[in-house]
């Protein structure tokens, strides 16, 4: 399933509004009772993933025979509009499963329920940042996914660490793949020594790290070897054809990339860094979400499935199947990383990572925005990085001064 980074991040973290939730609707967790009903589930999961999903409902529906589940494949880009469309007319799914940043715009038109009585106390920090919105909870996260640097084994032996030792390679004939827009590559800020948090906790835009890391770009892109692309499909056939030693990739691309290549050939490196400075990715996350219209016993009857599809031994399952593609968001799944070694680049990958809550979409969508329209300019040499980073602290700077 195509799960791209920069849609996921715009439809996570950055095209959301903040409104104040209504909290005459809650979720309590199920009281041990005899399970039966029917359960409406929404997805866009295809391929693999979906499959995944399949087994994990009939898993469920041979331990409770009394429950039927009905899943609905909805194309991605539909799922938010017609979730909304659908629970507007009183219909719509029981069960969710989506991406983490639609919670806030679904909380503003009190289309989900808060959720109380449910354990996260095991959960990693980043996946509960990404269900609680404004001091409450209305998702119970599933999966945490990153950027990482893939490679081709039959092409490389030793992956770059540094930014330094990428260029040297690309120089010396290995292809590099870059998905090159603002969020795509806004991992490389925290390289120059940009830092993504004030001392209070909030998201900011570090101009003068962003400013270095897009000469940096501009310098890379004249390489022969180094392909800049705005569009993902190209470099994904790239990578997939043997035509890219390299491509910046997001963690749920290790399937497709590890059937095509051949299992033993891609390789997983963390994204280079240079001296002290790591990259620093976003992170974000797949979430369950539930519907309001749905009875108190509907509600509670996808409760109990979300609490067996996110229990460890399914997770566990789930992690095989996809080859180590995401990192659970329960901390109290025990994972080997001698069996799951892409998992455990993703977790190491993970400490450096940005996670925006969604307290502070608000923030991100502006300057995300502003960032969009002026990174290929940059690129073009149309704008400096210094002017462009100046204004896309303006536009911040302004929008927060709004009432």
């Amino acid at each position: 399933m195509r799960y791209r980074f920069l849609q996921l991040i715009i439809l996570v973290l950055i095209f959301l509004t903040s409104c104040s939730p209504k909290d005459t609707d809650k979720i309590s967790e199920p009281q041990p009772q005899s399970i039966q009903g029917q359960i409406l589930v929404w997805h866009s999961f295809e391929d693999k993933i979906k499959e995944m999903m399949q087994e994990s409902l009939k898993d469920y529906m041979q331990i409770y025979p009394n429950v039927r589940i009905v899943s609905e494949y909805i194309p991605s880009d539909q799922l938010d509009q017609q979730f909304r469309k659908q629970v507007k007319r009183g219909l719509g799914p029981d069960f969710l499963f989506t991406a983490s940043g639609v919670i806030p715009s679904l909380v503003q038109d009190n289309l989900i329920p808060v959720i109380q009585d449910f354990d996260f106390s095991g959960y990693l920090p980043a996946a509960i940042s990404h269900v609680r919105y404004q001091g409450k909870m209305y998702g119970i996260p599933t999966s945490v996914m990153t950027q990482t640097l893939c490679y081709n084994k039959k092409k490389v032996k030793l992956p770059p660490k540094t930014l330094t030792e990428l260029l040297q390679q690309a120089k010396t004939g290995y292809s590099v793949g870059i998905w090159s827009n603002f969020v795509g590559t806004f991992w490389g800020v925290q390289v120059f020594g940009g830092k993504s948090f004030d001392v209070q906790g909030n998201f900011v835009f570090d101009q003068k790290s962003w400013g270095k890391w897009m000469e940096w770009l501009k310098i890379a892109q004249n390489e022969p070897n180094m392909v800049f692309s705005d569009g993902i499909e190209g470099l994904e056939q790239g990578f997939i054809n043997n035509r890219l030693a390299y491509v910046f990739c997001d963690s749920s691309e290790f399937p497709k990339y590890s059937q095509a290549l051949g299992k033993d050939n891609l390789g997983v490196a963390l994204l280079p860094g240079e001296g002290n400075n790591p990259a620093g990715p976003f992170i974000y996350s797949r979430v369950i979400l539930f519907n309001r219209i749905s009875s108190p016993q509907q509600q509670q009857l996808a409760l109990k499935l979300a609490e067996f599809f996110t229990n460890p031994e399914q997770t566990r399952k789930r992690l095989s199947l996809l080859e180590g593609s995401f990192m659970p968001a329960d901390n109290n799944v025990n994972v080997n990383s001698r069996l799951f070694p892409r998992e455990a680049i993703l977790v190491q990958q993970s400490k450096t990572a940005i996670a925006i809550p969604l307290d502070q979409v608000e923030s991100a969508r502006v300057w995300a925005k502003t960032g969009n329209s002026l990174y290929p300019q940059v690129l073009a040499g149309s704008i400096t990085p210094e002017d462009a980073a100046a204004q896309i602290t303006e536009t911040v700077n302004q929008k927060s001064s709004q009432p």
